[in-house]
């Protein structure tokens, strides 16, 4: 299985510097798991509805982070805590 690269927007890289040392770092070791597979098995990863692009979202304790897979990488669009997914979501569209 190859590995994919993970790619940051400007926007997710401001998302993650709001965000506290452990909490940031629990998130990048979530997304490092993206790697390997983009879509694990489980209930982390989700296909998101409404995109033309598909979009998911990988579920990170309280914390979302919405990306897409294009070939072999993987770009992290935005990281937000849960009750902040909706309006994220909205800005995206």
């Amino acid at each position: 299985m190859a590995a994919y690269a993970v790619r940051l927007s400007p926007r997710a890289n401001q998302d993650l510097a709001t965000l506290s040392g452990e909490v940031a770092l629990r998130i990048a070791k979530k997304m490092r798991i993206l790697t390997l597979d983009p879509s694990p098995r489980g209930d982390t990863v989700k296909r998101l509805s409404g995109f033309t692009i598909p979009t998911y979202r990988l579920r990170i304790g309280d914390y979302r982070a919405v990306f897409r897979v294009e070939e072999t990488r993987i770009d992290i669009l935005r990281v937000v805590h849960r009750s902040q997914l909706d309006r994220a979501l909205g800005d995206l569209t």
